[in-house]
């Protein structure tokens, strides 16, 4: 019997990516339910919350993950464990089938703004 093993930080990931896609789609604002396991990946400092400075680094750290030949663009291919064709295709502003990690970043920064109820800066459970 073949046992098969997430990665957390992909798993995290592609929740947060297909949230904004989920969320565009219907039209509703709400948080990702977040694990309590994802959520102490991302609260590196352990103080409750998710900061900003936090959920840019570990995203800058899962685009270096998911960026299997270094050449600081995610291809179809390389993006395709986490995300669908058509999320690619929003991330990918400029259209060029790859997306930089300034794309990924501009957009899952986004996404922590619109999650950032009270815009105080951080996320909570």
């Amino acid at each position: 019997m073949k046992t098969f093993r997430f990665k957390p930080a992909a798993c995290l990931l592609a929740g947060l990516l297909a949230t904004v896609s989920m969320a565009q789609a219907q039209q509703a604002a709400s948080q990702p339910a977040l694990t309590p396991e994802h959520f102490a990946q991302l609260d590196r400092n352990k103080s409750g919350g998710i900061s900003k400075d936090e959920y840019e680094q570990f995203m800058r750290e899962s685009f270096q993950k998911l960026d299997k030949d270094g050449n600081q663009r995610l291809s179809p291919d390389e993006a395709s464990e986490i995300i669908t064709t058509e999320q690619f295709g929003v991330v990918d502003v400029n259209k060029d089938g790859t997306i930089t990690l300034d794309e990924f970043i501009e957009h899952v920064m986004r996404d922590f703004d619109r999650y950032d109820y009270d815009k105080d800066g951080k996320l909570t459970q």
